[in-house]
């Protein structure tokens, strides 16, 4: 049997299950008694099995029955939840916002573009979620949202990928650290100081260990943490370094408690973006999003530079 069931049978054969009479069943369901019995004797033929069988005047569920009973209800269950959904659905304008974003991204940009987009559009449904890099195709490719912002994934090809901010990578110790006014770190001075990093991707630490080995860089290394404000009140109040992108610490910087050692000769970048599927074009609620997360690039740009 591959042909799909009749969700009017279903229904009529739920109620005949719990009333146990065609008479009720088709008061109820505001139909003739005749036509319970001719959906009744079409579902039977259709399944291949019996489903009732009469005891006394009582309508009684065979094995069978029972066993379809149990997925009926299920069945009509999610119908009754889906038109629900719809019905909110379209009560907000029919629209909605399923997004994952990296935390790292979110504590710093997208709160403040999240809070302008409600605003613009308080009728969006919005579903965000926090993720990892490694997180986001999955949550993608599973359709469990519509879009990511993250960093660029190392498989490209199976999704688009807007650029927003491309950072780079330079050490940050506190404003009364020894190394602090230096126009970069000595190389025999890094690992005199315990260092602390953000716990990132696997393929982020990589590229940093990679490029920082090149360098001949040997760091005390002293843990990863996954907070950055936890990071930033160590480096702050210790001696303790660590290594993040510049536009993390723009406050800090303003307000002379951190100092920024950069790199010489191309450090280590990332960029991030937003990734959606290939065949799922922006729709006009994404690309306001879009648009506004640009927004507040921007102005984090222009506080770098003042």
């Amino acid at each position: 049997m591959n042909e799909s069931l009749d969700s009017r049978q279903v229904k009529a054969f739920v109620a005949l299950a719990r009333t146990g009479s065609y008479t009720e069943t088709a008061r109820q369901l505001y139909v003739t008694h005749s036509a319970i019995s001719h959906a009744m004797k079409a579902l039977e033929e259709q399944l291949g099995c019996r489903l009732f069988y009469k005891l006394g005047k009582k309508i009684t569920l065979t094995e069978a029955g029972e066993a379809l009973l149990h997925h009926s209800v299920r069945a009509l269950e999610e119908m009754r939840r889906a038109r629900a959904t719809l019905g909110e659905l379209k009560k907000w304008g029919a629209r909605r916002l399923r997004l994952a974003v990296d935390a790292l991204l979110f504590g710093n940009i997208l709160n403040a573009a999240l809070v302008r987009f409600h605003g613009k559009m308080p009728d969006v449904a919005m579903q965000v979620e926090f993720c990892k890099a490694g997180e986001a195709a999955t949550l993608l490719e599973n359709n469990q949202v519509d879009l990511v912002f993250t960093e660029r994934f190392t498989t490209p090809d199976r999704f688009e990928f807007i650029p927003l901010l491309t950072d780079s990578f330079q050490f940050v110790v506190g404003f009364g650290h020894p190394l602090a006014g230096k126009s970069n770190v000595p190389r025999d001075q890094a690992g005199k100081y315990p260092c602390v990093l953000l716990r990132d991707s696997g393929y982020t630490r990589k590229r940093l260990d990679y490029s920082l080995s090149r360098r001949g860089f040997r760091l005390n290394f002293a843990g990863e943490i996954e907070s950055v404000e936890m990071i930033k009140h160590l480096v702050r109040e210790t001696n303790a370094i660590s290594f993040l992108p510049g536009w993390i610490v723009t406050p800090e910087l303003k307000q002379q408690t951190m100092s920024l050692l950069p790199l010489p000769h191309n450090p280590p970048q990332r960029t991030w973006g937003l990734a959606h599927l290939p065949g799922h074009p922006l729709n006009h609620v994404e690309a306001t999003l879009l648009k506004l997360c640009q927004d507040e690039l921007k102005k984090t740009t222009r506080r770098m530079i003042k």
